[in-house]
């Protein structure tokens, strides 16, 4: 009789659990089909091409085929194969009807991906994706209503136009920035207003263009014409006191980073302190302040012009380009993007026009700052606050106070710094604080809507 040991046994039982292993591993790892995915809703097909992702974490993608099945037959639009190792790949389809033969209508968006499954031994496991679909290749329609613009270097400016009815976003575009239009004004609901901001760091001769795109992706472009004024900003340059990075820089380093930057000699580094929160910080805040600059009301809230600090004595204004220097050597470039204005000690600031606060908080260099949305992308800002008197959601009047002036953030004297922003960008207060501004170049434009192609505003 043939006899086993228990070492023979466990030596088989071992084996046993190393192959269901095995056969767990590769089951779980080439039994997956591939995954198919979108940057975007499919729905809808037209011009703009549609990025398709296709992966598999197993033994990697076989083909992909992509094609559109409409009442005339089937149009091949990717047949791709992959070599050994392929995980994944990011697929750009692009519809060309005239060459493909196909027209605006219903049809079938089919792809197919398979991966190797056993390293190509088997056939393959394969993903399916199918879906109706409209095509679409009939870019929306635009119609600028609005006069001939004049707008200043920094500075801000209104379209107004109208649009077909597949529009599903719209708005004007300049350098790389686009800035949404909002309907709602007029009764017609296809009539749209666009504020927005002619860069102060943006080139002479930028192209303005209104841009509308449908739920297929066709965009349609407009050119706007227009007339850029000149405008002057100030040039300074700016000594870096020991005592401003000790008793300005540092604490505020601490109070954003949470540490204090020390050199090699064990002594705070005042020039790397002040170099990451005047740049590094800076960014970032400003981003924060664009960010929240994008979230705005549809509803214009503000009321005629805007009102300076009352009393208040200029000091530093809009797009200032200051060079620090440390020792005499020029260590940083930035522009400031408002008005310093500075009254007394903790003077009352308030509002300089009817909106609705959107940001009440410590924002870096700006410290204690008060964002007040008036609608439409515009919006005010009041920074180095000594004390905020408003929450987030709080409605104020041009005689509400949001707070009062101080020195939190990088200021060194008690003053407010006060800014303008159309969408997130900084533009020019001195233009919203003038009536005659706001009649010619905001105003004049409803105005001249209303009368030249019949449109009504909206009751309020």
């Amino acid at each position: 009789m043939l006899k086993v040991s228990g070492k023979q046994v466990a030596a088989v039982f071992g084996i046993v659990l190393l192959i269901i292993a095995l056969i767990k591993v590769i089951s779980i790892a080439e039994m997956s089909p591939p995954v198919i995915s979108f940057e975007r809703d499919v729905k809808s097909l037209g011009l703009k091409p549609l990025e398709v992702t296709v992966s598999d974490k197993g033994t990697g993608l076989s083909k992909v085929r992509i094609s559109l099945l409409d009442a005339y037959g089937e149009s091949v639009l990717v047949e791709k194969e992959y070599e050994k190792g392929t995980k994944s790949d990011v697929i750009s389809v692009r519809i060309n009807p005239e060459k493909l033969g196909i027209k605006s209508g219903a049809a079938e968006l089919l792809i197919e991906a398979t991966d190797r499954f056993m390293n190509g031994l088997l056939p393959g496991k394969k993903a399916v994706f199918s879906q109706r679909v409209t095509l679409d290749f009939i870019p929306p329609e635009i119609q600028e209503l609005s006069p001939a613009l004049y707008i200043r270097h920094g500075g801000a400016g209104v379209v107004i136009y109208k649009v077909s009815e597949d529009t599903v976003s719209s708005g004007v575009e300049i350098k790389d920035l686009f800035f949404e239009g909002y309907t709602g004004y007029f009764e017609d609901p296809s009539v749209y207003l666009a504020f927005f901001a002619y860069p102060y760091n943006a080139e002479k001769g930028e192209k303005i263009e209104i841009l509308a795109a449908d739920a297929a992706g066709n965009e349609a472009r407009e050119s706007v014409y227009y007339r850029l004024l000149r405008a002057s900003y100030v040039k300074d340059e700016i000594g870096l006191s020991e005592w401003f990075l000790k008793s300005k820089v540092l604490p505020l380093f601490t109070k954003v980073y949470g540490y204090s930057p020390v050199g090699d000699d064990g002594k705070p580094d005042l020039r790397k302190a002040f170099l990451k929160i005047n740049s590094e910080t800076r960014k970032e805040n400003d981003n924060r302040i664009y960010e929240i600059g994008r979230q705005s009301g549809e509803e214009i809230l503000w009321k005629g012009k805007f009102n300076q600090l009352r009393n208040s004595k200029v000091g530093a204004t809009f797009a200032d380009h200051r060079k620090y220097l440390l020792d005499g050597n020029v260590i940083d470039n930035q522009y400031h993007l408002g008005y310093d204005l500075s009254v007394t000690k903790k003077y009352p600031v308030p509002a300089s026009n009817t909106g609705v606060v959107v940001f009440a908080e410590h924002l870096g260099i700006y410290g204690n700052t008060v964002i007040v949305d008036h609608g439409m992308g515009v919006m005010s800002l009041y920074s180095h606050l000594s004390s905020m008197d408003v929450s987030v959601g709080d409605s104020v009047g041009k005689k509400d106070i949001v707070g009062r002036t101080g020195t939190t953030g990088l200021a060194v004297g008690d003053h407010l710094h006060f800014g303008v922003y159309v969408q997130g960008v900084p533009v020019r207060p001195l233009e919203w604080w003038d009536a005659k501004w706001i009649n010619d170049n905001i105003l004049y434009k409803v105005n001249y809507v209303k009368k030249n192609f019949g449109v009504v505003e909206n009751p309020r």
